[in-house]
């Protein structure tokens, strides 16, 4: 009983930190502007992780030059993954805006993109087949969920949000590790 329930917590343990250990990037600054730039793979809905950056005292990303995206893409940007950036036309279709209220002058879509091919592709993000450049994306499918880029116009502070999932995991495998521990101590105590 003892060795099963050791290798259930090693288990645990494991899938729930993996993520954690491996999944984002580096906090990045890029030196024309003093932004800092971090990817988050936890897959969120675009508006949800709009929320999650601006509960880090961030925004999605908004790139608004060439030499940005260029940065970005390259430093904390990643190939074949969709990613959600601080664009959207949910206002009106078309009409892309930031949602700093920063200029929309600059534009990096992909090949016949933006199509709105469905209606309410209103939110932008790296599109994974054409890496670095940009698409269109949301529903038909309304939870569609991607990786997503906070951009932070000063040092971030240690962030204080929401845990991730990989940190919620660390936070139950210690739960259950100690109550392991008692039932370990309990049975010994009877024996």
């Amino acid at each position: 009983m003892n060795r099963c329930l050791s290798i259930l917590l090693i288990l645990l343990f494991v899938t729930c930190t993996w993520q954690t250990a491996f999944a984002d990037s580096a906090l990045v600054q890029y030196p024309d502007n003093g932004h800092y730039y971090q990817r988050f793979d936890t897959s969120r809905t675009w508006s949800s992780a709009r929320t999650y950056c601006e509960g880090r005292g961030a925004h999605l990303a908004t790139l608004t030059s060439q030499g940005e995206d260029n940065f970005v893409y390259q430093n904390v940007g990643q190939d074949n993954v969709s990613i959600w950036l601080g664009g959207t036309d949910v206002n009106s279709e078309g009409n892309w805006e930031w949602i700093t209220g920063e200029t929309w002058s600059y534009t990096n879509w992909a090949p016949e993109r933006p199509n709105n091919l469905s209606p309410g592709q209103d939110y932008l993000s790296f599109f994974d087949d054409v890496p670095g450049q940009w698409d269109d994306s949301g529903p038909p499918l309304a939870d569609e969920t991607y990786a997503f880029i906070c951009e932070w116009e000063q040092q971030p502070l240690k962030p204080t949000a929401v845990p991730t999932m990989g940190e919620w995991g660390m936070i139950i495998f210690m739960i259950l590790a100690g109550l392991g521990s008692v039932y370990y101590l309990r049975r010994q105590r009877r024996a």
